[in-house]
């Protein structure tokens, strides 16, 4: 599915300002209240809006963000990240290829980040590692590029494969359900209504 200009403005307001209402956006995008409502739940049902949060800043509670770079054997990477981001320190995980996984962590202080590296030793599958403690951040944005024309890649409600074509969409008690193919809609149909039974 590409992004509309309408959806790029949409997403670019909610990135600066999460409690922005509805009635406000309309305004500045030139649309309804209800296309603005409708395009924000389509945007959640289709992933494309993960959730709502507050950009706490570090900084200003003086806490310490240090960029670590860990190496392993390539077979331990995924089971290394995975292991990483069990830890509420640590807030981002990248596997960057290779042997390397690199993460963004904030502590408290520095007797937290002592204790931090500690338990990192202890790691078995851990070959190396380093750290650079963040002095300041100039600039800190959403990973997410918004442009007209970007394509969103969704993923079927029913079987959870990636769409790279154009999605089959079923408007079901007044909301839009994204599937594959024509099998996967009369799945989907199929369970929904089993669930709706349920309810």
């Amino acid at each position: 599915m590409k992004l509309e200009k309408v959806d790029v403005e949409i997403l670019k307001i909610l990135e600066k300002d999460g409690r922005a209402s509805f009635r406000d956006i309309a305004k500045k995008v030139g649309v309804t209240t209800p296309t603005v409502s409708n395009k924000v739940s389509m945007y959640e049902q289709m992933g494309i809006i993960k959730g709502f949060s507050v950009n706490v800043d570090t900084e200003a509670l003086g806490e310490i963000s240090i960029l670590l770079s860990v190496k392993c054997k390539p077979s331990d990477v995924p089971k290394t990240a995975e292991k990483l981001k069990e830890a509420e320190e640590v807030r981002e995980v990248y596997i960057v290829g290779g042997s390397w996984i690199w993460a963004k962590v904030t502590l408290i202080d520095n007797t937290h980040l002592n204790q931090f590296i500690s338990e990192l030793t202890k790691m078995e599958k851990i070959l190396d590692y380093e750290y650079k403690t963040i002095v300041s951040t100039i600039k800190e944005e959403s990973r997410a590029v918004l442009s007209e024309g970007v394509n969103a890649v969704l993923s079927c409600f029913y079987c959870r494969k990636p769409m790279h074509d154009k999605p089959v969409k079923l408007k079901m008690d007044g909301k839009d359900h994204f599937v594959c193919c024509n099998t996967c809609a009369k799945e989907y149909k199929i369970k929904y209504e089993k669930l709706k039974e349920g309810i």
